[in-house]
């Protein structure tokens, strides 16, 4: 057999490997000491010859040592660490995005990684056999990590919203949702996550009026009422929306500041982005 290949298949590791794994340091005292053993050596001494056999299985356990030096120092690694080109043992397990707690005929579900990709929210679902499909929408910081909507097909309706005073600020918003352990309908949950500079936030209905931007209890007030409480309050971004008898017509897009009247009321407020309100109005008062 290839004397070449015996070598390779007993030392997994190249030589210039076997090298970067010795420290220059040690590899000079050795030199050293080979030197000083050579000068000791009788110059009469008749060098015995070795058998080509015996020199290859001498090369097999020098780098027989080597290797096994090799896998000690890997070995001291941890599991999923990667020292060189080696990665020991199976790879560190994945942090789960949900967090999952039984209370009763209930499960118990709260998001643990708000900026996860929704496709790891619905493989956690179903790997307990739920339909359900989680999303993130930008929110005020006070929101992040709370309800802002549910639905889903007829069953979903027996899904319970947990909700925790103080947790959004000085309001009480949903943490957490209650699925029954019986559950075998379909299931959309919007959570909230922390808007980035500039995004605007998840204005859908439900949002707490006025929060995040310092406004509230605006609802049947006028426009230059609110609007006068809004310049105290150093708010200057103020977008408007119409709303008359449960329509946005003329105005899908939003109304022009210069279009909205002082007199007309405000249907409700609703943090846009950071320091922006949204403020939606209409000509005739709340019935």
């Amino acid at each position: 057999m290839n004397p070449e290949l015996l070598i390779k298949k007993a030392a997994p590791v190249t030589d210039e490997e076997a090298a970067a794994m010795v420290r220059p340091q040690t590899r000079a005292d050795l030199a050293d000491r080979i030197m000083a053993t050579a000068q000791d050596t009788s110059a009469a001494e008749i060098p015995r010859k070795v058998s080509s056999g015996r020199r290859l299985l001498l090369g097999v356990a020098v780098v027989g040592v080597t290797a096994a030096a090799a896998v000690v120092v890997t070995s001291s690694a941890t599991p999923g660490q990667k020292v060189g080109p080696v990665q020991v043992g199976p790879p560190s397990a994945q942090a789960a995005a949900l967090s999952f707690s039984r209370e009763g005929d209930y499960l118990v579900v709260k998001v643990k990684d708000p900026v996860a990709d929704p496709a790891r929210y619905r493989r956690e679902f179903a790997a307990r056999g739920l339909d359900v499909d989680l999303t993130l929408e930008p929110s005020s910081a006070n929101r992040a990590g709370s309800v802002l909507m549910m639905g889903g097909d007829e069953e979903s309706n027996d899904v319970r919203m947990i909700t925790a005073e103080g947790a959004c600020g000085p309001e009480t918003c949903g943490v957490g949702i209650k699925i029954p352990l019986t559950f075998k309908g379909h299931l959309s949950v919007v959570f909230g996550r922390a808007a980035r500079p500039g995004e605007q936030y998840n204005t859908a209905p439900g949002d707490v009026p006025g929060e995040g931007v310092g406004l509230s209890d605006v609802q049947g007030r006028t426009v230059a009422d609110v609007l006068a409480e809004a310049a105290r309050r150093h708010i200057t971004r103020i977008e408007y929306r119409y709303e008359e008898d449960g329509s946005d017509q003329p105005y899908p897009n939003g109304i022009p500041a210069a279009e909205v009247h002082e007199d007309w009321y405000v249907r409700d407020a609703l943090a846009g982005s950071e320091g922006q309100v949204i403020i939606f109005v209409g000509p005739e008062p709340l019935g």
